[in-house]
């Protein structure tokens, strides 16, 4: 009885000391992987439990992924080693107003509009790479925005330019640079400024003076910036326009996200700004299931988040509040 219990005992040891290893090895490659390094011991252990906390968490839902219960997976990303809290806080949109404060107008299209069964800019010549706000400025509205001037510009002009968020960050008044702002006062600034190249004000991750150049800022010629309703308005102007500046209510699901078809917990309100680039539609894994419509989203969180950068989340059931601030402007 006693050699049953030692040898239990001793198993348990075993077992746990293997995956102590294992993790041990898990957390050296994924600091090189995200170049991530501590200022002292004390911070690297406090990151170490999060991570460690993260990683089982990322385990049970992925085993959920596998079994078919959830139709997207999560991953072990740049964000892994904060807690459930600081993930859950962190919002790049305006804390002065909000967005439904603001006086814009609305636009709709006919509701019976034809419109194609999937849309994917991605596949023009008219989307650059998903980019990286950093992780220390709050600026997903200057991308987002950013984004969308870009390839809106080269539907119509057949050109597709690199232009600058700082621009955004330093310089748009009405926004609140590293701390928040929204698209749809971002839009209002480019109209009357006009945008600089990337080349000539360069993105630094931080609120600096404003060093607007006239001399080389290219002028849009918008003709409206508005916003959109619901997701029917939302669809068409993505067909027939082009991509569209939209916030979300994104939490700790959303971050943690590495491909399929998110499907997660969202925060309460929107608290981050993505670009909707495409729509689709995935059938049914079988006849007794559902057709799954879908945004194709792009993101600011560098390429090695989702899906090289991009993502989808379900359409047409208002996910994470994804019409409350709708963003889109339409140039000669």
């Amino acid at each position: 009885m006693h050699l049953e219990k030692f040898l239990f005992v001793l198993s348990a040891l075993i077992i746990c000391t293997i995956a102590l290893n294992f993790l041990d090895q898990e957390w050296k490659e994924w600091k090189i992987k995200y170049g991530k390094k501590y200022i002292t011991l004390e911070k690297e252990l406090y990151r170490r439990k999060a991570w460690e906390a993260t990683w089982e968490k990322v385990q049970k839902h992925n085993q959920l992924a596998d079994q078919g219960l959830t139709s997207y997976r999560m991953a072990m990303n740049h964000f892994a080693d904060l807690t459930t809290e600081e993930r859950n806080s962190k919002s790049c949109l305006s804390r002065g107003i909000s967005h439904a404060q603001i006086k814009v107008d609305s636009h709709s299209y006919e509701k019976n509009i034809g419109i194609p069964n999937e849309v994917d800019w991605r596949k023009s010549k008219c989307m650059s790479p998903p980019r990286n706000q950093g992780g220390y400025c709050g600026s997903c509205w200057a991308f987002a925005t950013i984004g969308v001037v870009e390839t809106r510009y080269c539907i119509k002009k057949k050109k597709l330019l690199t232009l600058s968020e700082q621009l955004l960050v330093d310089c748009d008044e009405s926004d609140e640079g590293c701390c928040g702002g929204y698209p749809i006062q971002a839009m209002a600034f480019v109209t009357k400024n006009g945008v600089m190249r990337a080349k000539d004000y360069e993105y630094s991750e931080k609120k600096a003076e404003c060093e607007y150049n006239p001399d080389k800022a290219i002028m849009l010629n918008v003709t409206k910036y508005y916003s959109l309703p619901d997701e029917s308005d939302m669809a068409a102007a993505v067909a027939y326009e082009g991509p569209l500046a939209v916030g979300i209510a994104s939490g700790e699901d959303f971050q943690l996200y590495s491909e399929g078809i998110f499907e997660g917990k969202c925060a309460p309100s929107p608290t981050h700004a993505i670009i909707i680039v495409g729509y689709g539609t995935q059938p049914a894994q079988d006849e007794n299931g559902k057709d799954t419509d879908y945004w194709i989203i792009k993101n600011s969180w560098s390429q090695q988040w989702g899906e090289n950068g991009y993502g989808r989340m379900k359409r047409n059931i208002d996910q994470c509040n994804i019409t409350a601030m709708v963003s889109a402007l339409d140039l000669k």
